[in-house]
């Protein structure tokens, strides 16, 4: 007969919050860059459980914890009940993770059934988690983004963009900072065989200096963002219509220094 645990739950304070949702985060981009490496969610959901139960046990001890979390989202709870067709619950996608963590199978086509519901259940709980926190642009943001230098090759950039898929590359040039867009890259690199792979060897700013050139957008100084910026302001501010885009974040007395991006895909 299972004992039933009875120690009273441990709230977890905003910052803690962020720090769980921010480890779910990381896991659930493991995972997608690897459907065979869904170890680094079970990680993040043990370390969340610990905390939350107070002490040292399984997966199966650990979902009445993460439970109380997970009903906060209306992933896991109400979209389950009226679209049953596109949405699990959350017993069911927690079931799949814990018996895959438990089988040591991680392998095949069991994995990436396992990986595909363990990103599932970190979507819903990343969103619980935040329900009561107001966010500001710091607990949203990706953190250390990766930026493109004016020296560096054209090809580079393109290579980045490629791997990562990325839309935007942020650019310091001449004490400005700037955005380089999939779409101005794609027109700059559309030409022959020949001439592609001349500007491909460029640097940025040869790039950017001779004909044709490779248009970059300036972000005007007012559109950047600071982590203690409330994200309300930023969607208040943004109009579908400009269509896609990155803010970027630098720090309040440095702002050559990059501290974060943000974009739409962070903040749904």
């Amino acid at each position: 007969m299972n004992r039933v645990d009875v120690s009273p739950l441990r709230p977890l304070s905003d910052a803690e919050c962020r720090h769980y949702r921010d480890e779910l985060r990381a896991g659930r981009y493991a995972a997608l860059a690897d459907a065979e490496g869904f170890d680094r969610i079970c990680f993040a959901l043990e370390a969340l459980g610990l905390r939350l139960l107070g002490r040292q046990a399984d997966l199966g001890k650990y979902e009445d914890r993460i439970g109380f979390y997970a009903r906060l989202s209306p992933v896991l709870n109400e979209l389950p009940k009226t679209h049953p067709s596109g949405f699990k619950p959350f017993g069911a996608l927690y079931e799949t993770v814990r018996k895959a963590r438990n089988d040591n199978m991680h392998l095949g086509a069991y994995a990436r059934h396992a990986t595909g519901a363990a990103i599932e259940l970190c979507i819903a709980l990343e969103e619980a988690l935040m329900v009561d926190v107001k966010p500001t642009v710091g607990h949203v943001m990706v953190k250390s983004p990766i930026t493109v230098e004016p020296w560096q090759p054209v090809a580079h950039a393109r290579h980045l963009m490629l791997m990562h898929s990325f839309s935007f590359l942020p650019v310091r040039y001449q004490e400005r900072w700037y955005l380089l867009s999939e779409l101005a890259l794609a027109r700059f690199l559309s030409a022959s065989q020949t001439i592609k792979k001349a500007r491909l060897g460029l640097t940025i700013e040869e790039a950017i200096e001779r004909e044709p050139r490779l248009e970059l957008v300036l972000v005007a100084m007012d559109r950047l963002l600071k982590a203690e910026t409330p994200i309300e302001e930023v969607l208040h501010g943004a109009k579908v219509a400009d269509g896609p885009t990155l803010w970027l974040v630098v720090e309040d007395s440095h702002e050559d220094h990059l501290a974060g991006v943000l974009s739409p895909f962070e903040l749904m």
